[in-house]
């Protein structure tokens, strides 16, 4: 009878523990990657339903807060802003909301950061070639740097 009882309750605590990291890593994956200064404030603050439009670039690798998004982003220079297409929500982010520019190292390269919203809502790198693209459609000011 007592080795039953250890027996259910070594089930019961090892389901307990089970449960339990499977709400920690919930709770880890929305924090990260989640609403608070990621992927989800920008959709949230700048989402559209508009397809992407302009010059229009696949599969890039962007880091948005601090989740890096690999090969899954779609990236758009249009003329009323930078499209950002992430797991099929889509962003549309004025260029009058680029607030600074500064460097980042992603994957032993240097890639533009670039911060949105005053005050900021997200950073964000993008491929060179992509920033090459955005250069003339930026603010007077960061269009330089």
């Amino acid at each position: 009878m007592s080795l039953m009882l250890l027996i259910v309750f070594s089930v019961l605590l090892l389901a307990g523990f089970v449960v339990g990291l499977v709400f920690f890593v919930l709770f880890l994956v929305k924090s990260l990657g989640g609403t608070t200064g990621g992927w989800g404030k920008l959709a949230e603050v700048y989402g559209t339903n508009n397809p992407p439009t302009g010059h229009v670039t696949k599969r890039e690798t962007v880091q948005v807060g601090a989740v890096t998004y690999k090969r899954c982003v779609t990236l758009a220079v249009a003329d009323e802003g930078l499209y950002v297409s992430i797991w099929r929500k889509t962003a549309l982010i004025p260029w009058a909301e680029f607030k600074a520019v500064g460097q980042a190292t992603l994957y032993w390269q240097k890639v533009p950061m670039l911060t949105v919203g005053e005050p900021p809502v997200a950073t964000m790198t993008v491929p060179v070639a992509v920033f090459q693209v955005m250069r003339g459609k930026l603010p007077v000011g960061l269009a330089g740097a």
